[in-house]
């Protein structure tokens, strides 16, 4: 049996493209196989309160985790068997730590095979872990550390990990998001840009100062990118919304945007492909990993003009089509049925 344990997050807690959900699912349809466990999330509403109450709550909120994990480790005391795997689905952050509850499992049960999948950009790594010495030592206990991309993986073999030790897989899509058929009703093109992760926003500004005559949907999450965009007529920006709204965004635009610092492995990607969007992409990361020259037009941040040169490539309504067509096709490489099967082969 492989025991599976994600984080909880709220502002995704219930989505279709979550880590809580593919545990779920893969529970669900192979439940001979699989049983989540979910870890809540303790944090978010304390945005605007004072330095004092925020302090206050990320003490009492890791509190509530390490509360959290002795409930699970006493549930793991009678489901693990030897042979079993434990596969915890969010490692290396440091927001909601595991190191302390891995060291934990591997002194009482010494004969179950323990995965851990990382999915944080090196910046962020590198800013949670400047001394290789404790980077090591989260990962010396894992049998099976886990990426999303290759990115990450030569990341982390450039810092000295083992590379028999790392495996790549990727990220799925799940089936909410398929479309059955491609349309374009937009003319020019209407180009949507989502994610939160290292975005790169001052160069996204200059592409659309750049673009008058096309209309941008900016989806800004829990951020306020109103400073940037306050002058721009041809932008619409779109707060926090629920899955449901975002994936109506999706399917009205025609032009995944993604102008990043770094990808590792992004369900704005994969969502994107599956629901039958040419891609603009930054050529950083482990963005290859996903897309090709069929779907997608490479960009380099350092020559912003590439970026608009790629928007008017796509105004031709037969190239923009056959891009479209090319992303729903690749992104079937990416399900839930395919993580799965990496997965048991391990």
């Amino acid at each position: 049996m492989i025991y599976l344990l994600s984080q909880d997050w709220a502002n995704t807690a219930n989505n279709h493209a979550g880590i809580k959900y593919l545990c779920n699912q893969l529970a669900y349809r192979y439940p001979d196989c699989y049983d989540s466990l979910v870890f809540p999330d303790y944090g978010g509403g304390l945005e605007n309160n004072c330095f004092v109450k925020r302090l206050i709550h990320s003490y009492r909120k890791k509190w509530l985790h390490k509360k959290e994990e002795l409930r699970v480790l006493d549930l793991l005391k009678n489901k693990l068997q030897p042979g079993d795997t434990l596969f915890i689905l969010e490692y290396l952050d440091k927001e909601y730590e595991m190191f302390s509850f891995v060291q934990k499992v591997k002194k009482l049960f010494p004969d179950v095979r323990l995965f851990c999948m990382a999915h944080l950009v090196p910046a962020k790594l590198d800013r949670l872990f400047p001394n290789d010495c404790e980077l090591h030592s989260w990962i010396e206990p894992v049998d099976v550390l886990f990426t999303l991309g290759s990115s990450l993986k030569k990341y982390l073999e450039g810092r000295g990990v083992n590379d028999t030790k790392v495996r790549t897989t990727f990220h799925y899509v799940d089936d909410y998001y398929r479309k059955n058929k491609i349309e374009i009703s937009n003319q020019p093109p209407l180009v949507i840009a989502m994610g939160n992760q290292v975005r790169n926003i001052k160069l996204l500004r200059i592409v659309v100062d750049a673009n008058p005559d096309v209309n941008f949907v900016i989806c800004q999450g829990m951020a306020d990118m109103s400073q940037y965009f306050a002058n721009n007529k041809n932008v619409r920006l779109i707060p926090f919304v629920s899955e449901r709204e975002l994936y109506e965004l999706m399917n009205n635009a025609d032009i995944s945007l993604n102008i990043m610092d770094d990808t590792i492995g992004s369900n704005v990607i994969v969502t994107s492909m599956a629901m039958g969007l040419a891609m603009i992409c930054s050529d950083v990361g482990s963005i290859r990993d996903y897309c090709d020259e069929t779907n997608a037009i490479f960009c380099e941040n350092g020559n912003p003009k590439s970026f608009s040169d790629a928007i008017k490539v796509l105004q031709d309504v037969d190239c923009l089509s056959k891009m479209k067509q090319a992303s729903m096709a690749k992104s079937m490489k990416y399900t839930i049925e395919d993580f799965h099967n990496f997965i048991v082969s391990i």
